[in-house]
């Protein structure tokens, strides 16, 4: 007998399942429903791996941003801080000190810090985005206005620390300010005084020089202003107006210096990020910028009219404005790669609901390579933004990754409907996952509802499913 005529013959009419890389109706135990979740979960766990070097290629990309944003504030100016003025008079202390049964004498220098009765500070701050590569930072030149007055030399305005001897040099007093970074002063400075006389400024803290430290990501070295004040001016107290004009980038800050300090600042920045000890009292921000009052009386500022001290006071409680970008696109990408793994398990609910219904077959290696175009969606988010910002970025990546996975999916389930419900749960997810990222405080909140109705969907919709794979 012939091979041929032992070889069985479907009918013309029998139905074939489709075969497309393993794709078929076969019940062998891998494509059972329970065996197929189990690897998916497990193809789920090792996508984690590709998304952790998605994460470190955007920590690496932000390292560079803030490199080219720190040479930038080094050639046009860093973040300032304006703590002043002060008026400092030095003097010395000289006592005697047993050491080792010997009395010796010890002269100690010090200085008086006089603060002023009233001080106004108003500042007109225009802020740009400067560019270096591809890469920009927000920079500024402000205008500021010191005005104010400082009362008359108090009594017991000199103390001695050891109850030695005071010896006051009333002729060197000096009016001082603090400025973060004097390299970004824009022209001379002067002091108008009671009015009329004028007097330049020159560079040094003086005494206050000593053991000053700015905090931390600011200037580590002391920096500003003084200019010395005759005795006969200082004793009887004066009136001061000085005008700073200056450069600076990311923030500024101003310190309540006065008994009594009245704050006005006001640019064209949009999206100011108020900070620091005190906030303002009043605030109006719109599309063509901000504009913010302070006022900080005696008491609530926590410092004596007059003290004693070899340091710039008051750096603990500075307060100002920072210009802050519309959106951090480096930190809004690392944050949002902490939900890939939830991202990614929707995404892979809906195939296997959709293979489930369809009776065809998505290979787990199918899988891997969904939530691979899933992957490659942050890696296309991130080159994106640095060119065209973070919306429209989004805009492309979420739209190239739906667009491929649906076509995907419904050409291997052999389903227009597949891949239409496909594009319809992957923009659901991508728009819940930009919302995520935008209402930062309500993140986990959005997360935790979104979770537990999709468990819910998957649960009631996988209720007729034969998860052994026995039943014909």
């Amino acid at each position: 007998m012939n091979n041929s005529d032992t070889t069985s013959s479907e009918p013309a009419n029998s139905p074939k399942p489709h075969s497309n890389g393993g794709h078929g109706k076969s019940k062998s135990f891998l494509n059972s429903p329970a065996v197929k979740f189990v690897l998916i979960g497990f193809v789920t766990m090792v996508l984690l791996v590709p998304s952790l070097f998605v994460w470190v290629l955007v920590e690496e990309r932000a390292d560079r941003a803030q490199e080219v944003a720190r040479d930038i504030a080094k050639s046009w100016g860093g973040t300032q801080e304006v703590n002043g003025p002060y008026l400092v008079v030095p003097y010395t202390e000289t006592y005697r000190q047993e050491i080792d049964d010997k009395s010796v004498t010890k002269v100690v220098q010090r200085a008086a810090v006089l603060f002023p009765e009233v001080l106004e500070i108003g500042g007109d701050i225009g802020v740009e985005d400067r560019k270096k590569s591809i890469y920009s930072l927000p920079v500024y030149h402000g205008s500021l206005q010191l005005r104010g007055r400082f009362a008359a030399r108090p009594t017991n305005m000199f103390r001695a620390m050891h109850g030695g001897t005071i010896t006051v040099a009333y002729n060197h007093a000096l009016l001082t300010i603090g400025i973060g970074d004097v390299r970004a002063l824009k022209s001379e400075v002067s002091l108008k005084l009671n009015g009329a006389q004028s007097l330049p400024f020159e560079p040094g803290l003086g005494p206050l020089e000593m053991n000053t430290q700015y905090r931390a990501g600011r200037a580590q070295s002391p920096s500003g202003i003084n200019v010395a004040i005759p005795h006969a001016t200082w004793r009887d107290g004066f009136t001061f107006d000085i005008p700073l004009q200056l450069n600076g980038s990311r923030a500024i800050y101003v310190a309540p210096a006065g008994q009594t300090t009245k704050v006005a600042l006001k640019s064209d920045w949009p999206h100011p990020g108020f900070t620091g000890a005190f906030l303002p009292e009043t605030r109006e921000i719109s599309e063509s910028g901000f504009d913010a009052k302070w006022t900080i009386p005696y008491l609530a500022r926590g410092i004596p009219k007059v003290l004693v001290t070899n340091s710039v006071p008051l750096q603990d409680k500075m307060l100002g404005v920072k210009f802050v970008e519309p959106v951090d696109f480096y930190q809004t990408i690392s944050r949002s790669l902490k939900y890939a793994i939830g991202f990614i398990s929707l995404t892979f609910l809906a195939v296997f609901v959709l293979e489930m219904r369809s009776g065809w077959h998505f290979h787990w290696i199918q899988y891997g390579l969904v939530g691979l175009a899933l992957i490659i969606f942050y890696v296309m988010l991130l080159a994106f933004a640095e060119h065209v910002g973070y919306a429209l970025a989004y805009l492309i990546a979420a739209l190239a990754a739906t667009v491929l996975n649906a076509a995907y999916v419904g050409t291997s389930l052999r389903s227009k409907v597949a891949g239409l419900v496909m594009f319809l749960v992957l923009a659901s997810i991508f728009s819940v996952l930009y919302a995520l990222m935008r209402e930062q405080d309500y993140a986990l909140l959005i997360g935790s509802v979104i979770a537990f109705v999709a468990l819910a969907v998957t649960m009631f919709v996988t209720q007729r499913i034969d998860w052994s794979g026995q039943q014909a």
